[in-house]
């Protein structure tokens, strides 16, 4: 049941992005992993990692096919479900996250606060380790 939920995710955040504009490498995934390209936002892989490392949000910068840039700084980002599938979130949580990681795509800086709020909410109600608290 919770790798069939990771994939679930998975496949809610990639229809997400796909309705949001964002390019996905392969156009969306059959796993728990997304490649997004971000070619035609005119941003890298490192500045957006960084980007959402800001306001909490954990990717990888991560190359996709016939990159132009280097490897240090790539064309895109990784994003896997399983760690949002641990703390319970399920496939509106996913579409949420695509939503948060697309409005700082969009808006960068200008937007740091009102993602960093949601992403607060989100990891309140979705608590680490909650079956392990009294």
């Amino acid at each position: 049941a919770y790798q069939q939920q990771i994939v679930a995710n998975a496949k809610a955040m990639a229809q997400e992005f796909s309705a949001l504009g964002v390019n996905m490498v392969s156009g969306g995934t059959d796993n728990h992993l997304i490649l997004l390209d971000l070619t035609s936002k005119g941003m890298t892989g490192k500045e957006l990692e960084k980007m959402l490392d800001e306001v909490h949000i954990t990717v990888n910068k991560n190359a996709i096919p016939f990159d132009t840039q280097k490897p240090f700084v790539t064309s895109g980002i990784r994003l896997g479900t399983p760690a949002m599938t641990s703390r319970g979130m399920k496939e509106g949580e996913a579409k949420t996250i695509a939503r948060l990681i697309t409005k700082v795509i969009e808006e960068k800086q200008d937007c740091f606060g009102e993602v960093t709020a949601e992403v607060a909410k989100l990891c309140a109600d979705f608590p680490l380790y909650a079956d392990c608290v009294d």
